[in-house]
């Protein structure tokens, strides 16, 4: 084997806690190594006896950790398995990774070499808690059983997931309206039934949380139906004349509202397109839960629970025969205190939802489809994680 032959191995922390991971890594691979070269825990190197380098890179901005999760979430999803709750839970697994480490270095035909390194690698992701993923597409855990691959082997019967402490508990002080709103909504969860998240901290914090002004919403709101107008129109199964029958419909709605320059990069892109997907189809037509979120939160709608789809021809009611004018006089934004309240319980519904996929539990009270948009909808109105553009809010169950 050449020795300019570059090994990739990426490791995915569930860990919290990387501060010190050049010292720390140092230290486990001990005799292995002479030192380490780098200035910071983000970019360094391991340097061994034989003056090769074993290099750590560091990614621990959300937004770009949060795209890869969603990509190898997708790629994982197609992996044929055989427990449907295994597969669950591990795509569950990769959503909650916080930080992600590439690790590089020259292979060698020296076998003792290459296998004293893959083992100071391991030990290092034991030690932080992360995920090792070959480039054969295999994720291992960090006690080194399979956990997926693209094959769909695994070595698990049964999986639950390693959840992150900062996701679980980040470093944000909890006010007692916090603690309160938590006991609050674990109380209603516990009154239906459902699985309940004991000592799980709010995820919209009261000092944090900043609610946007009605017209924002109005404008959301809008936007969001647009598109789901399209899958409408596109989900009918009648495809011819479909695309000029969106056109004016879209048409009408910019008469009311403006020129809908207020749709997302996604929103935009998908009505542009004259032959989506089905998957974005599906994806925007579920969107109109996402609507009637927005509607409520404008209190021009009334809505219980997450239990029955939303009725398309009733926003259409509220929307159509409006315009932004009449829209703002008619909208009257709920408190900041109800739509914490809100997004709080919705919170711990999708994590109930998951619990359920996971233990094969029956949630009678409430449907999980719907639970994902609400969700979706109510932490873009409380501004979760401080993010502000649509296309990207997080939803952490």
């Amino acid at each position: 084997m050449s020795d300019n032959k570059q090994a990739n191995i990426t490791l995915y922390c569930a860990g919290s806690d990387l501060n010190g991971l050049k010292d720390k890594t140092l230290g486990i691979f001990g005799r292995n190594a002479i030192g380490a070269e780098g200035e910071n825990d983000r970019e360094f190197a391991i340097k061994l006896q034989d003056n090769t380098m074993v290099k750590f890179s560091v990614m621990a901005k959300p937004e770009v950790v949060m795209q890869q999760n969603a990509g190898m979430a997708n790629f994982f999803g197609k992996a044929p398995m055989k427990s449907d709750a295994v597969k669950v839970a591990a795509l569950q697994q990769i959503s909650m990774f916080s930080a992600i480490i590439g690790i590089t270095f020259p292979l060698t035909e020296d076998r003792n070499r290459t296998n004293a390194i893959i083992g100071g690698i391991y030990n290092t992701a034991k030690a932080i808690t992360a995920f090792v993923l070959y480039p054969t597409m295999e994720l291992f855990h960090p006690d080194g059983k399979l956990l997926i691959s693209a094959k769909g082997d695994t070595d698990y019967t049964q999986y639950f997931p390693i959840m992150c402490r900062n996701m679980v508990m980040p470093n944000i002080p909890e006010s007692e309206a916090d603690k309160a709103r938590a006991k609050k909504s674990n109380d209603i969860l516990r009154a239906k039934g459902l699985p309940v998240p004991e000592g799980m901290p709010v995820s919209a914090y009261e000092e944090k949380s900043v609610i946007p002004e009605a017209e924002t919403v109005i404008k959301r709101a809008v936007a969001i139906f647009a598109a789901a107008v399209k899958s409408e129109v596109y989900g009918s199964g009648e495809a011819e004349g479909a695309k000029e029958k969106v056109d004016e419909l879209l048409g009408e709605l910019a008469k009311r509202y403006g020129e809908l320059d207020f749709l997302s990069k996604e929103e935009k892109a998908y009505i542009d397109n004259p032959n989506p997907s089905q998957q974005d189809i599906n994806k925007f037509g579920w969107r109109y839960e996402c609507c009637a979120m927005m509607l409520w939160a404008l209190n021009m709608l009334e809505l219980d629970e997450p239990d029955e789809i939303c009725d398309a021809a009733q926003l259409g009611g509220i929307i159509w025969p409006n315009d932004m004018a009449s829209m703002l006089e008619k909208a009257s934004l709920r408190s900041k205190e109800e739509l914490l309240d809100k997004q709080d319980v919705v919170h711990r519904y999708d994590w109930a939802c998951i619990e359920a996929q996971i233990k094969k539990l029956e949630l009678p009270e409430i449907q999980p489809e719907i639970v994902v948009e609400w969700h979706y909808a109510l932490n873009w109105l409380t501004g979760v994680e401080g993010v502000t553009d649509w296309d990207k809010v997080p939803r952490k169950a």
